[in-house]
Parts: structure tokens; C-alpha cells; sequence
């Protein structure tokens, strides 16, 4: 299928690798369709919507900044990705990149999931943790400590 972005032009999208969000990310509710595109890095990838032309977002598989980070999900989170394990599921978190670099920014605690095999996903927000709502990434370069903040971000 053609796919019009206002970012990448025009693209053709095989159907089958279109991404049904079972819950939309927070903001954008009337927008559940997407596909992942490469990103300008191994850690980067790209959710662009099919349904809006303007709208694409960056994600960063969160283990490439950190290694240890892991998800306490609900059985009920898993069944509704159709999978009986995370480990079956691509883990993303996105990108909020304003013009002052060192201010780039990742939330930790409201990963993107998506299940591969089955095309869903869904963003969910990790409760019981204390990744933080805003990783810096400038920081995290420099293996600055970060502060858990619970200020709302872009993400």
C-alpha cells in the first residue's frame, strides 16, 4: 500500500506489517494504526502513523541506554498483546527531542510494546517502578545519576 508522510514522502508499505495499537499512546487517542521504519541508528526506529501523514514518533529500545531495565507486566498486558511472555515483545520508549539537545529525552516508565508475530502494540505505564518520566540522555552519555521525576513529559 502507498503510504503518504510528511517526514519520509511517500512509502510503500507492505499491509501486513501495519501495527494495530490495542491502547494509543497517551495524547493521541483517535490514532491506532502504525508502522516501524528504520531509524538513523541501530538503537532507533521510527512509528509512523498510517492514518496521519504528520504524525511519526522516534523510539529508542531502552536497553541500548540502559542495560539493566526491565518490566514487571500483568498477565492481563500480556494477553492483550497475545503473548505469554515479554520476552516476546519488541520494548520501545519514545523520543522527545526539543531544540536544546542536552535536553533529549526519554520516559522510562511508559514503554512502547509491541508484539512482532501477532502486529499489536500498545503503550503502557509501568506503575510499580521507578524508572524515571524523564531519562536525559546527554546524561546518560556521560553516566551522569539521574533523579527520578515524576513531572509530565512531551512522551
Amino acid at each position: 500500500m502507498k503510504l503518504e508522510t510528511t517526514r519520509f514522502g511517500t512509502l510503500d508499505v507492505d499491509p501486513n506489517s501495519v501495527i494495530t495499537f490495542t491502547q494509543p499512546i497517551l495524547g493521541f487517542q483517535e490514532f491506532r494504526r502504525y508502522v516501524l521504519l528504520p531509524g538513523p541508528s541501530d538503537h532507533l526506529t521510527w512509528l509512523q502513523s498510517t492514518d496521519s501523514p504528520d504524525l511519526a514518533f522516534i523510539l529508542i529500545d531502552p536497553r541500548a541506554i540502559m542495560p539493566e531495565y526491565t518490566m514487571d507486566l500483568r498477565q492481563q498486558e500480556l494477553s492483550e498483546l497475545a503473548v505469554s511472555n515479554a520476552d516476546d515483545l519488541d520494548v520501545y520508549t519514545l523520543i522527545v527531542v526539543p531544540q536544546d539537545p542536552s535536553k533529549v529525552r526519554t520516559n522510562l516508565r511508559a514503554p512502547i510494546l509491541v508484539n512482532p508475530k501477532q502486529r499489536l502494540g500498545k503503550q503502557t505505564i509501568l506503575e510499580r517502578s521507578t524508572y524515571p518520566i524523564q531519562f536525559f540522555l546527554a546524561q546518560a552519555k556521560r553516566g551522569e545519576p539521574q533523579e527520578v521525576t515524576n513531572a509530565r513529559s512531551d512522551a
